[in-house]
């Protein structure tokens, strides 16, 4: 898995410059559904250290076939995330969605866990998997601040039916980015513990900063400066919420 990680780095560095500055040619666009394959491979890898290896590859399925069905429903009938319809080519599809999107929502749910590994010790409580829930749903959010305006105002991955005040994304979209993660993180809370791998937890760790800079670099590229102050301020919001949680069960 440390080769895939290092291929994973490569693939970044140079899909940052292709994509930031829209200079990745057409017969090339089958590289983003890779990039995304590798950061999904990468996130399943970390859940099974949380999670037990068979226990974290089954629940990584699950995490993969229940995104994918929630987001179907918004491509076939505009709920949960809103109408919305994809543009590009990004492999094969599942419930008219596809693959790679299954693999992206694993590395949202387990990029976000990884940044609160602190919360997962023993003991266990109801209350405490809701603050866990809660603040890595933020998480969710945050990455989804920079994401969307990226790729529906610049690239065009995907098309928005709907509308709303934020570069014309609905504005149920994101709300349903934090319920839909806030149900996985609930149930995977009461099912993972902090990984005594802490190369891998750090890996991870940089995986969503990453993701998240790629996303700013393009938004700044291409002018969405509002997108990258909503994401800045969304992530000091949700790392004060952090501490204050943190404060609470110590």
């Amino acid at each position: 898995m440390n080769v895939v990680w290092k291929v994973f780095l490569v693939w970044y560095g140079i899909g940052v410059i292709l994509v930031a500055f829209d200079l990745l040619p057409p017969f090339l666009e089958w590289a983003n559904a890779v990039f995304l394959y590798l950061a999904g491979i990468l996130s399943i890898y970390y859940g099974m250290k949380v999670l037990g290896n068979l226990r974290g590859f089954i629940i990584s399925v699950i995490i993969m076939a229940f995104t994918m069905w929630a987001e179907s429903l918004g491509v076939k009938y505009g709920i949960i995330f809103g109408a919305y319809h994809y543009e590009q080519d990004f492999g094969i599809q599942v419930f008219g969605v596809p693959l790679t999107i299954g693999f992206a929502w694993v590395m949202v749910i387990f990029t976000s866990l990884s940044l609160m590994t602190r919360l997962l010790g023993k003991p266990k409580s109801f209350i405490k998997g809701l603050g866990f829930a809660f603040i890595t749903s933020l998480l969710a959010v945050c990455m989804d601040l920079i994401i969307d305006p990226v790729a529906y105002q610049a690239k065009q991955y995907w098309v928005w039916d709907d509308t709303g005040p934020y570069y014309d994304i609905p504005t149920q979209n994101f709300i349903a980015w934090f319920y839909v993660s806030f149900i996985i993180q609930f149930i995977v809370y009461f099912m993972a513990g902090p990984s005594s791998d802490e190369t891998w937890t750090k890996r991870t760790n940089w995986l969503y900063f990453l993701m998240i800079i790629m996303f700013v670099i393009t938004a700044f590229a291409y002018q969405l400066y509002f997108a990258i102050f909503a994401t800045a301020a969304g992530l000091l919001i949700t790392y004060l919420i952090y501490l204050m949680i943190s404060r609470r069960f110590r």
